[in-house]
């Protein structure tokens, strides 16, 4: 934890990040954010181990709740750890 960020990273035995993510909390709620797994490294849990770490982390912290963005590859994730969806997001890009 560094400036009140939490970060979670699993490395490989070289040292790269297999997957990672982190999280803020805002009074009682953890904003997770940048939760990802390496490409060559899905399908193996770690996804889950991430979340779960986070998850314990900012509970100790004092989150009641958490909060994020997720992809539709990562919604899967997310929803079989039960969260849920509360509001479908759009992006949007202007290009002037």
């Amino acid at each position: 934890t560094r400036a009140g960020v939490t970060v979670a990273r699993v490395l490989t035995n070289a040292g790269e990040v297999a997957a990672r993510g982190q999280f803020a909390p805002t009074g009682g709620t953890a904003v997770v954010d940048q939760v990802e797994t390496a490409a060559r490294h899905r399908r193996r849990g770690l996804g889950t181990i991430i979340m779960r770490t986070l998850a314990s982390a900012a509970a100790s912290a004092g989150a009641r709740q958490g909060i994020l963005v997720a992809t539709a590859q990562g919604r899967a994730l997310y929803e079989t750890l039960g969260w849920t969806v509360h509001t479908p997001m759009t992006a949007a890009v202007l290009t002037v």
